[in-house]
């Protein structure tokens, strides 16, 4: 079986081991009775461009990381 997900990181602070994108899959699946061998292949990195807005649109309206998470920390301190 293959899947796909586009997801962005949107904390400050880099994720730590049991926040990286491969093992919150992995343990995901496993919760929900599936088998995974190994890790899934993860593409990109936590703070490369994220779109404006949380989905999407991935266009020419991504924005660098420092800003987002800057606007993600204060959209949680409200």
């Amino acid at each position: 079986m293959k899947a796909q997900v586009k997801f962005e990181w949107r904390w400050k602070e880099e994720p730590e081991g049991l926040q990286r994108a491969e093992h919150v899959i992995k343990e995901a699946l496993i919760a929900a009775g599936y088998r995974v061998n190994g890790f899934p292949e993860v593409q990109g990195v936590w703070d490369e461009d994220k779109p404006k807005v949380v989905g999407g649109p991935w266009d020419e309206t991504r924005l660098p990381h420092e800003m987002i998470a800057k606007v993600w920390d204060e959209t949680e301190a409200s």
